[in-house]
C-alpha cells in the first residue's frame, strides 16, 4: 500500500519521517554518567560517525552475548547501518525514562530536523548490554508521554475511555484488541463502518491491513524455504526468468526481504494513471516498477520498498504454482484459524467489511470534507499490501506464530529477527522480544504489536487516514510499559 508511515518489519516504525518544525534542543545537554547513559553515548558517538566501521565497533563493544547470538554481529551492522544512513546524526536532547531494563531518550536528526524517540532495551544482568534499539518519531520536546499503568485492567478502563473520546471528536474509528498471553482483556468497537447507511463498526468487522500484508508473505517465504523450495540466497532470476530488468540477475530473496534489493515503489505517476479497477493481480503492478533503475546497489543501503515484496509474491506464486493469494489463504490463514481474512477484491461484495475514509487527495492536501478511499485503492492488494482483517484473526496469527503452527522453532526465531538473516542453526531455547507491524494508507491504518517478553499482543484497527491507529498504539505501549 502507499505509506504514510507504515513499518518495516520491527526495524523503524517509520522510515520516510514528516518534518517537524519549531522547538530548537537545549544546548549542551549530554546523557548521564551512568551505566545506560554511557551505552546512550555510543550510540550517538556511532551516528555522529555514520560509518559501517563505527557502527559495528559499537555494536560488539554495546550489545549483549545474548542479543549477539540472537542476531550476529555483521547483521546487524547491516541493519544498524542502514538506520544510520537513513537518520543521520542525532542531537540529544533529554532521557525521558530510565528503567533497568530500558532507557528511552529524545534526540533530534540533524539531518532532517525531526524528532525521535529512541528505546534502548537493555539487559538487566550486569554488564547490562543492549538487547535492542527501537526509533520512532515524535512530537519533541513538550510533547505529552503516557505513563505505565499498575495492571491490565487499569489499561482496559483507561483504553476505553481514551476511545470514546476520540472516537467522539472524530479521531479514531475502528477495533482495539489488547491480550495478555494470547487471552483478550480488551476487545471494543468505535465509530462507523459505514456513514452512508450508519453502520458502526463492530469487533469482528473486517478492515484494510494496508502493509500488514507484508508479514504474511515474509511468513510464506520462510515456509517454502524451511521446505528446501527456495533459499534465502536465490537470485531473482533463479525464480522469475522473464523478469524484465537486469538486476533479476543480483538481487537476492534475502534483500528483498530485508528492503535492501534497490527496488523502490510502485506508487508514483505511472500507479496514478492507471486505472484501479486494471489492477487485480501481482503481474498487474510489475509494469508499475520493473523498468525503474535501481535506488542504490543491491545490499549497500536500505529504503522502504513495496516493488520488492511484490516480487517475493511473484516468487511464490511461481515456486507454488498457485496465486499469491491463494497459497496465502491456505497455508498461513487457515492453520492459523483466521476465517475472516482475505485479499478481497474492492467491487466484491463482502459483508461487515469496513469502508475507508480519507481526509486528503492524492497528493495529500487537505479535503474540505472526509471521502471514502476507493479509488485511492488498487482493485485488490497484493502481497505489499491492501488484505482485509479483523483484530482477533491478528491474534490468531500471533498466536499460531509463537506456538509454532506455522514454522518449525528455527525459522520462528528468523520470523523474529531481521529478514535478511539466515535462520539459526540450533534455534534458542527462550524466543525473546517480538515484531511491531503498522500500515497506512487513504483510509487505512493498522498496527499488530506482538511482544514475547511480556506475552502482549496489541492490535488497532481504523478506517481513518493515519495516524489513528499508530497514535492509538503508541499510547497502550506506553500504558503497557513496551516503550
Amino acid at each position: 500500500m502507499r505509506p504514510r508511515c507504515a513499518s518495516t518489519l520491527a526495524v523503524l516504525l517509520c522510515l520516510g519521517f514528516a518534518s517537524s518544525a519549531g522547538a530548537t534542543p537545549e544546548g549542551g545537554a549530554t546523557p548521564p554518567d551512568t551505566p545506560s547513559g554511557r551505552r546512550v553515548r555510543a550510540l550517538l558517538k556511532a551516528f555522529e560517525a555514520g560509518s559501517s566501521e563505527a557502527i559495528r565497533t559499537f555494536i560488539a563493544a554495546n550489545f549483549s552475548d545474548a542479543a549477539l547470538k540472537e542476531a550476529p554481529l555483521d547483521q546487524r551492522t547491516e541493519r544498524l547501518s542502514g538506520i544510520a544512513g537513513q537518520i543521520g546524526p542525532l542531537e540529544f536532547q533529554k532521557i525521558l525514562e530510565a528503567r533497568e531494563d530500558r532507557t528511552v531518550f529524545l534526540a533530534r536528526a540533524k539531518k532532517s530536523g525531526d524528532w525521535l524517540e529512541v528505546g534502548v532495551q537493555l539487559d538487566p544482568t550486569p554488564p547490562g548490554g543492549i538487547r535492542g534499539l527501537r526509533f520512532e518519531q515524535t512530537d519533541g520536546p513538550g510533547a505529552s508521554r503516557e505513563t505505565r499503568k499498575a495492571s491490565d485492567p487499569e489499561v482496559a478502563a483507561a483504553a476505553d475511555l481514551r476511545l470514546r473520546e476520540l472516537a467522539e471528536s472524530g479521531a479514531f474509528s475502528g477495533v482495539v484488541l489488547i491480550a495478555k498471553d494470547g487471552t483478550p482483556f480488551f476487545h471494543k468497537a468505535y465509530g462507523l463502518a459505514d456513514r452512508a447507511f450508519g453502520i458502526a463498526n463492530r469487533t469482528d468487522t473486517k478492515f484494510n491491513l494496508g502493509s500488514i500484508n507484508k508479514t504474511f508473505t515474509l511468513t510464506a517465504i520462510a515456509q517454502l524455504a524451511e521446505k528446501g523450495r527456495l533459499s534465502l540466497s536465490d537470485t531473482i532470476r533463479r525464480h522469475l526468468p522473464d523478469y524484465p530488468n537486469p538486476a533479476a540477475d543480483k538481487i537476492t530473496i534475502s534483500q528483498l526481504l530485508s528492503m535492501s534489493s534497490g527496488l523502490g515503489d510502485f506508487f508514483g505517476e505511472k500507479f496514478d494513471a492507471t486505472p484501479k479497477s486494471r489492477i487485480r493481480t501481482l503481474q498487474d503492478y510489475l509494469g508499475l516498477f520493473a523498468s525503474d533503475p535501481l535506488l542504490f546497489e543491491p545490499g549497500t543501503s536500505r529504503r522502504y520498498s513495496n516493488a520488492g515484496y511484490i516480487v517475493l509474491g511473484l516468487i511464490i506464486e511461481k515456486v507454488t504454482g498457485k496465486s499469491y493469494f491463494d497459497y496465502v489463504r491456505q497455508n498461513v490463514y487457515a492453520p492459523a484459524g483466521m476465517t475472516s481474512s482475505d485479499s478481497f477484491m474492492q467491487d466484491a461484495v463482502v459483508p461487515n467489511r469496513a469502508v475507508g475514509y480519507t481526509s486528503e487527495d492524492a497528493h495529500g492536501k487537505p479535503l474540505p470534507e472526509a471521502r471514502v478511499n476507493v479509488y485511492e485503492l488498487p482493485a485488490r492488494g497484493s502481497s505489499a499490501g491492501g488484505g482485509y482483517s479483523t483484530a482477533e484473526d491478528l491474534l490468531r496469527f500471533d498466536r499460531a506464530m509463537r506456538s509454532g503452527k506455522l514454522l518449525s522453532p528455527a525459522w520462528t526465531a528468523w520470523y523474529y529477527s531481521d529478514p535478511g538473516a539466515p535462520p539459526p542453526s540450533t534455534p534458542p531455547a527462550k524466543l525473546h522480544g517480538g515484531k511491531g507491524i503498522a500500515g497506512g494508507t487513504a483510509g487505512v491504518n493498522c498496527v499488530l504489536e506482538m511482544d514475547l517478553d511480556t506475552g502482549y499482543t496489541v492490535a488497532v484497527m481504523s478506517n481513518l487516514d493515519p495516524p489513528a491507529a499508530e497514535t492509538v498504539g503508541k499510547t497502550l505501549r506506553q500504558w503497557l510499559g513496551l516503550d
